[in-house]
């Protein structure tokens, strides 16, 4: 019998009487064995299986990139365009895509009994609140559409807070075009809306065909957001940008730590324009990276604990 035969029944001896062996040239030298690679299918199956899992979310980030930088392109393209009246565009296109981040010129009047509003928003400044949604029946036409007016605090939310903010019915303005936003896979659900059910005043997304119901005349099937005077550098920093960083979830950011006091600020005009965030490609590059560094930690991790020390195993 070999050496390391030997130390192994001396270590099997001495745990069967309830002792390890306190000879320091006997440990020491069991400590210096080589480790041997054990085949195990369950752990190579297992880690093999996550590994494939993280790769495979790893490409599909990629091509979200992809798709977001084609995206952006078309958005900063469409946002240097001259803006138009809105009917004008309108009657020019076929489809509501083909004006998504198109600027058109607005004028016409607000209907506030049938405003409502857009539920979990937040402001830089003013931290939660709501977006304020209000039809408008555009001017010299028999057509309307939904404004997003722009954020309040969170505190101003009810139907009858809201009417500080409803001064003027007529209003001319320049917007950004936007299309009916439906529902995401696993996305809660809004309230159902329509006859026979009641008024729905807050909404999570602006889903046009669900608003219709409530609604008593026809929406043009886009909508719109009213954007602040300034450039369009400004106003694409706006549009593109992290809506919900990790830092703001695991609340490391200043921004997280913001929470409104119920005041309204008197150096701003409310409702304050804000804009539906596009997120920017270098998350989704940031997140292939990180699920490829996860596969390839998986691996490493199923072989290490298919590494077995020689003194388990006997040889003649």
């Amino acid at each position: 019998m070999s050496n390391v035969a030997t130390d192994f029944a001396e270590r099997k001896e001495q745990r069967a009487k309830g002792r390890l062996s306190t000879d320091p040239q006997l440990e020491g030298r069991a400590l210096r064995e080589p480790f041997l690679f054990q085949f195990s299918w369950r752990i190579s199956f297992v880690c093999l299986v996550l590994a494939v899992g993280m790769i495979r979310a790893a490409v599909w980030q990629w091509d979200r990139h992809i798709q977001k930088e084609l995206f952006l392109s078309e958005l900063r393209e469409r946002l240097t365009i001259e803006p138009k009246p809105l009917l004008y565009l309108w009657n020019e296109n076929s489809s509501s895509k083909s004006l998504l981040h198109r600027r058109a010129l607005i004028e016409g009047e607000y209907d506030f009994d049938h405003e409502m509003i857009i539920r979990n928003r937040k402001d830089d400044q003013d931290g939660p609140g709501v977006h304020v949604l209000t039809p408008l029946r555009i001017a010299n036409s028999d057509k309307a559409l939904l404004v997003n007016r722009g954020f309040i605090p969170f505190r101003f939310r009810s139907k009858e807070e809201r009417v500080r903010f409803q001064k003027t019915k007529k209003d001319s303005f320049t917007g950004l075009i936007k299309i009916s936003e439906a529902q995401r896979f696993l996305a809660p659900n809004d309230p159902p809306s329509g006859s026979p059910h009641p008024w729905v005043d807050a909404w999570l997304r602006v889903n046009i065909p669900e608003i219709q119901k409530q609604i008593p005349y026809p929406l043009l099937p886009i909508f719109v957001e009213i954007m602040p005077s300034g450039n369009l550098q400004d106003a694409q920093g706006e549009i593109v940008k992290n809506s919900s960083g990790r830092e703001d979830i695991f609340f490391l950011s200043d921004h997280s730590m913001k929470v409104s006091n119920g005041d309204l600020d008197p150096s701003r005009t409310y409702p304050v324009p804000a804009f539906s965030t596009v997120v920017p490609t270098a998350t989704h590059l940031l997140y292939v990276f990180e699920w490829s560094f996860m596969a390839l930690l998986t691996l490493i991790i199923g072989l290490i604990l298919q590494l077995k020390r020689t003194s388990a195993f006997p040889t003649m």
